[in-house]
């Protein structure tokens, strides 16, 4: 049975957009002027934190809070995602993606 796998790659700015629509939907408050950096850890499990400007302190995303958000913006902006196919991300420089496996 053939395998099909697509990787959807996003800038700095597509991923800060994206967290910053996903926090609006879950209610997670950010400091005012919104996010201003994300810098991207890959330890145990993919971590995204969000810098601000004016001292605010960093907020950290994990994993499923970062491939929801990137779901949302592809939900948003029309790019099918699969319900089934399996779901990971991996970091890349200054740029993240979420990719997609699936059993055809």
């Amino acid at each position: 049975m053939p395998n099909e796998t697509r990787a959807l790659s996003f800038s700095n700015a597509e991923a800060m957009g994206a967290l910053t629509e996903y926090c609006a939907s879950t209610k997670r408050e950010l400091p005012r002027g919104g996010i201003q950096r994300l810098s991207f850890s890959n330890d145990t499990e993919i971590k995204v934190t969000a810098e601000f400007d004016g001292g605010a302190p960093p907020i950290r995303f994990y994993e499923h809070e970062v491939a929801v958000a990137l779901i949302m913006l592809c939900n948003k902006k029309g790019i099918p995602v699969p319900k089934r196919a399996t779901k990971s991300l991996s970091v890349e420089h200054d740029s993240i993606a979420l990719n997609l496996s699936l059993r055809t």
